[in-house]
């Protein structure tokens, strides 16, 4: 997995772990059986198989009463900064005109109560949306609009038609024409959010109230509004809804001043084309309880409520096959992306297709010969071709996740295409990584000379229409300095090349990387300038680490670069860049117990701490790219067991990729940076004189609480064709 991709997904399940810091305490539970998919009781159950999406959050409810009879909430809640503040509210509701207390009397009413334990009801137990395939529809829509706004203007530029209309004419007339070309995706899509409850005559009796409001409040609107909305109590299904209906069709479009649309359209119709879609046009809201569920549903028809339940039901898809081993666990979340619906929101070969035809539309307009229009027409094309080759397919998406004593664990899968990864062997670079870091990324890819030579042939292409055009440019000056730079580039330009294809990408074959974090490095003074602190304190240390096939190899692709770098540097001495005999200094390599270690010091002047390294590391089998500290380093090189459990406790089996985060050591590295800071703070703050104990106690308890949340450890891996990321969050409340 490359790594900007798992920076993505890991991060992301970071801000998922900062939600879940919510749910704590919950009892300790035995691993349950497998079991039969239809035991669910989740509204997966009613959700047609032509979903594009559906997403649900279970037991909600029940993680909210975990947070409140957490140690952790007890000590926040018994913080002075939190008293103090809750007294303050406490001073405003006392006060009987004040909106608090008049707020505060409307939720103790017994109407107020009563609503507020339906809120209570509706969030408790399963919230789920669903949309069906109209969705897909919507979405291509709104991404034919966005590419429009973006390159219409562009191209109504080109033509030369812009001098003659405004901005806002010009953006008019490109949502006209858009919209009448793809005239067969205008309309509302299906789309249902579901909520269960415990009570739902509760739900029944707001929905006789919200009738009449809607009735009293139809009766009061414009005459020509009441014509084309409609609010009735309807049957779908055996199930009573109240359906509110707009028929667009109904509205009075004689009074409507068409005459704006049809200054703007590009070719004469497109705006009666317009009209007459949008006439056929209807909205439907329903609200309603079927069974245990409160239902509001919005589209072009009741259809969403009607296919609920019936047919070939979501459920019974083979992609939540896996979800049948853990069907009994205390499901937290189930979600499903069709593929249509992930292919509609991912870049696509389509979309390149699309660009490709914005760029040969822009180039016919363009004033260029026309068998220079050809030779560009083609070269993008190919372009187009290489580019292509690179997007995978999309597939559908399915996830859930559920508690766990420890805390959270989730499955997704995912059956798109993934050329890139590679997850047939272990991932060995597991075991160096220092053994307990604070933040580890550990991928495999599949390693070849093809992507490589790709870029160097369009590189190739660019420089030649370089040459063609921008050379020719110059003056007899510029020329001849321009051939003499560029007669001694073009040798180490061959030689980086060399070095990269024949050394470098075979000696990284094994497709390993890896980014490291840690936070070991200390010290009382890192710069100077900042002055010396009482304590050693930590320092972030950052790294990047590869696998490494052949380090013979990968050392003479080094010494080739450094060679190249030498010959840069004295065309710069040549030509009075850089002072007569300067050469870059080299850096010193230290022979260590598990490798070579190559850096230098940085600058004297520059009031670092000597323990500052930039440097690199080799193995036989590792490569430590980059580090900031040799001692960092020697870590790295040397294989170490990895601390980690859960979904990592065994690594010695086929991954495309893993990822540990050790949240708790991450605030402890930054504790005393916070504490140093907030000293400071109370030193030069005159209102805080006195006050800094209390403040850093409480500084302390936030930080302790923080770290309820201990870490995060995930993998991918394939299975029977899905690529699969289990993780496991760790949460865990203070001790007594």
């Amino acid at each position: 997995m490359s790594e900007q991709r798992k920076s993505r997904r890991f991060f992301g399940l970071l801000a998922v772990a900062v939600v879940a810091l919510t749910s704590l305490g919950w009892m300790s539970m035995q691993p349950a059986a497998a079991a039969d998919l239809d035991k669910l009781d989740t509204s997966l159950k009613l959700i047609p198989d032509n979903a594009a999406f559906y997403a649900s959050t279970l037991r909600l409810g029940e993680q909210i009463q975990a947070v409140k009879s957490s140690r952790a909430w007890a000590k926040v809640m018994d913080m002075p900064v939190v008293k103090m503040g809750l007294a303050a509210f406490d001073q405003e509701a006392a006060k009987p005109d004040s909106p608090v207390a008049q707020a505060l009397a409307a939720l103790k009413s017994p109407e107020g109560r009563k609503l507020l334990a339906l809120g209570e009801d509706m969030i408790s137990q399963d919230v789920f949306i669903y949309g069906d395939a109209s969705c897909v529809e919507f979405v291509e829509l709104a991404q034919q609009l966005m590419g429009t706004m973006r390159w219409g203007p562009l191209m109504v530029a080109a033509s030369g038609r812009a001098r003659y209309m405004n901005e806002d004419r010009m953006m008019g007339m490109l949502i006209i024409c858009t919209l009448c070309e793809n005239a067969d995706l205008l309309r509302v899509p299906d789309m249902l959010v579901g909520f269960k409850l415990k009570n739902p005559a509760v739900a029944k009796e707001y929905m006789a109230q919200l009738e009449g409001l809607a009735g009293m409040g139809l009766q009061q609107a414009p005459p020509e509004l009441q014509h084309c909305v409609k609010v009735q109590r309807t049957k779908v299904e055996q199930h009573e809804y109240l359906v509110l209906s707009f028929d667009a069709g109904k509205l009075p479009w004689d009074k409507i001043p068409i005459e704006a649309l049809r200054e703007v359209e590009a070719e004469k119709g497109d705006a009666d084309k317009l009209i007459a879609r949008l006439k056929k046009m209807t909205l439907v809201v329903a609200l309603g309880v079927r069974d245990e569920y409160l239902l509001m549903a919005v589209g072009s028809t009741t259809d969403c409520v009607g296919r609920l339940g019936k047919g070939k039901r979501l459920l019974d898809r083979p992609e939540f096959k896996p979800l049948a081993k853990y069907a009994d666990r205390k499901l937290t979340s189930i979600s499903y992306v069709s593929k249509a619906m992930k292919a509609q929101v991912t870049t696509s070969k389509k979309d390149i297709d699309d660009l490709l035809d914005v760029a040969k539309e822009l180039l016919a307009l363009s004033p260029l010969p026309e068998d220079l229009k050809g030779r560009i027409g083609k070269d993008a094309g190919e372009l187009a071709k290489d580019i292509k080759a690179l997007i995978p397919a999309a597939g559908a998406g399915m996830a859930f996740s559920f508690m766990t004593p420890e805390g959270f664990e989730s499955f997704s899968y995912d059956w798109g295409e993934h050329p890139t990864l590679d997850g047939s062997k272990p991932l060995t670079l597991l075991k160096h990584v220092g053994g307990d870091p604070i933040l580890a990324i550990v991928g495999r890819g599949k390693v070849s000379a093809s992507g490589w030579d790709t870029l160097v042939k369009w590189v190739n292409v660019g420089y030649g229409y370089f040459e063609e055009f921008a050379v020719p440019t110059m003056n007899p000056r510029e020329r001849k300095e321009y051939d003499e730079i560029i007669g001694k580039l073009k040798p180490l330009a061959k030689q980086i090349h060399k070095a990269t294809r024949d050394m470098l990408i075979p000696a990284l074959a094994d497709g390993q990387g890896a980014f490291v974090l840690d936070a070991k490095l200390q010290s009382r003074q890192f710069i100077a300038a900042l002055g010396a602190t009482e304590k050693p304190m930590p320092m972030i240390e950052p790294a990047i680490v590869f696998g490494v096939s052949d380090a013979n190899l990968l050392r003479k692709a080094a010494a080739e670069y450094q060679a190249a770098i030498d010959g840069f540097v004295g065309i710069l001495v040549e030509k009075g860049a850089l002072p007569p005999g300067f050469r870059l200094p080299r850096p010193e390599v230290v022979q260590s117990a598990s490798g070579e270690i190559t850096g230098s010091p940085l600058p004297k002047e520059w009031g670092v701490d000597p323990k500052i390294v930039l440097n690199s590391g080799l193995s036989e089998k590792v490569f430590v790219f980059l580090s900031i500290s040799r001692e960092h380093t020697e870590r790295l090189l040397k294989p170490t067991p990895l601390a980690a459990g859960g979904p990592l406790a065994k690594i010695d089996r086929p991954l495309a990729g893993a990822a540990v985060f050790n949240f708790a050591a991450f605030v402890d590295a930054a504790t005393p940076w916070i504490d140093f800071a907030t000293e400071q703070i109370c030193k030069h703050e005159r209102s805080l004189a006195g006050q800094q104990a209390e403040i850093v106690a409480q500084v302390h308890t936030v930080l302790e609480v923080l770290k309820v949340l201990r870490g995060m450890v995930s993998v991918d891996y394939f299975e029977d064709g899905a690529l699969v990321t289990h993780s496991r969050i760790e949460i865990r409340d203070i001790e007594k």
